[in-house]
């Protein structure tokens, strides 16, 4: 467990961001070799059954992706504060209220498949095995769902190595999983839901154990009574629910266009499902990396060291920057070979073009959404969560209304260019917030509620 507000910012940041950054690397490796599996063995049509169903996947895991956050930006600053009680009993309570909900969901999602296949407008040629995974994925969503949870109360405390170690073991469980079903039991895009599954249920039983050492290491006494207390929840809700509506505002706009790019035609469908795991390579560094700024201004906040904030945000771009480079140089140097490697050899369809053209052409311009995500993190951290909800609703709003303009002309590069066009419009938009300062209000409010008359300094 470490404070991030002491020391030298620029080697407790690196320190602090090399294992979230390899972790979510890592994390990326196992979903890219999985529809890499599913190109090399199963074909197209094996990469299409997967991804037809990615867009409501990530809406469903993005929801309590950012609960978990929000929630756990509470937790770095009851960290900040040394309440160690009262985080534990945050944590233990916000879990036991997201498991419940997410079983629901996930209900709910089994039992209306055919109007959701419907929506998402599944190819027929797919449709069995689409079913297959979708439904076997989703009876396993909880587990999968707090491995990511885990994380977020791992990074809230200062402890970025843990997840790391999780990202190897889960990284090694899953490849081996999905060759040997695969390969040997012959089970197809089920044998490759299968693997994610079993291996998050391990990793969760992990975090458990850790999480579990980590209050005994705080000397925090033996629960006794109520497991939960939801009053807790009550407290971290100003911080849960704007990060879990600006998560939703982001996927749902992905839930939006993708009916529009499975009604190009499978070969779309497929490049998309590739196009997403090389923009995840990407993005991972990056959002992985702001982690970091997000737990610091958090802790800050807790500690009432305001005047550290700024420098937060400007090492925190530097080493987004630093991490990203390399990685999109490389994709971008080597696209014909990367985007082929997902494919049957000699495989020579429209789905390698789609993707090899997104990589050259489209995915440069991630940076751009690097200063969206740094952004986001910060304002979590600040408590900011209108201005965090306004910028990625603005972003939501123009990639929807982009690839409606260009997908009926320009097919699957109307899709890429409203997603470049969408991350242009909130970069533009959310810097500018940033520098009239609207982030500081609740700081200033919540310092003064505490402390009558003190005088703020950023």
């Amino acid at each position: 467990m470490k404070d991030l507000t002491k020391g030298n910012i620029y080697k407790t940041f690196i320190i602090f961001a090399i294992p979230l950054v390899l972790s979510g690397l890592l994390s990326q490796a196992y979903g890219v070799i999985n529809t890499i599996i599913a190109g090399k063995f199963l074909g197209e049509d094996g990469i299409a059954a997967i991804g037809s169903t990615n867009a409501l996947m990530e809406f469903i895991s993005g929801l309590f992706w950012g609960f978990g956050a929000g929630f756990s930006i509470f937790v770095a600053r009851l960290f900040g504060e040394k309440n160690y009680e009262g985080m534990r009993k945050n944590i233990y309570s916000n879990c036991t209220v997201m498991a419940c909900v997410i079983v629901f969901i996930a209900l709910i999602c089994i039992a209306f498949i055919r109007p959701i296949f419907a929506f998402l407008n599944v190819d027929k040629n797919v449709y069995h095995d689409a079913a297959v995974y979708y439904i076997t994925y989703l009876l396993g969503l909880i587990f999968i769902i707090f491995n990511n949870t885990g994380v977020h109360i791992m990074n809230a405390i200062g402890m970025s190595s843990y997840p790391l170690k999780m990202s190897i073991l889960s990284t090694v469980m899953n490849i081996g999983g999905n060759i040997f079903s695969v390969t040997v039991l012959k089970a197809g895009v089920l044998g490759i839901a299968l693997s994610s599954v079993i291996s998050a249920f391990i990793i969760d039983l992990c975090y458990l154990v850790r999480i579990r050492k980590c209050f005994a290491e705080l000397n925090l006494p033996s629960l006794k009574g109520k497991f939960s207390d939801f009053a807790a929840v009550k407290k971290s809700l100003s911080y849960s629910l704007p990060v879990t509506l600006q998560q939703s505002a982001m996927y749902f706009t992905s839930l939006w266009i993708a009916p529009l790019i499975n009604g190009i035609s499978a070969s779309a469908t497929a490049a998309y499902a590739v196009v997403l795991k090389l923009y995840a390579i990407n993005s991972n560094v990056y959002q992985n990396s702001t982690k970091t700024l997000s737990t610091y201004t958090a802790q800050c906040v807790g500690a009432k060291k305001f005047n550290q904030i700024r420098k937060g945000v400007f090492v925190g771009f530097l080493q987004a920057n630093l991490f990203l480079l390399p990685v999109l140089t490389v994709c971008i140097i080597f696209s014909k070979k990367i985007c082929a490697s997902f494919f049957p050899a000699g495989y020579t369809g429209d789905a390698l073009q789609y993707t090899i053209d997104y990589v050259r052409l489209y995915l440069p311009f991630v940076v751009f959404n690097l200063v969206n995500n740094l952004f986001h993190g910060f304002y979590r951290g600040t408590g900011a969560m209108g201005l965090l909800i306004l910028v990625t609703c603005i972003g939501a709003v123009s990639r929807i209304v982009f690839s409606e303009i260009f997908t009926p002309t320009q097919g699957i590069y109307g899709i890429y260019l409203g997603l470049v066009l969408s991350w242009i419009t909130e970069a533009v938009i959310t810097a500018i917030m940033y520098f009239c300062g609207h982030w500081k209000k609740k700081i200033i409010r919540e310092a003064q509620e505490t402390s009558p008359g003190a005088v703020v300094t950023f």
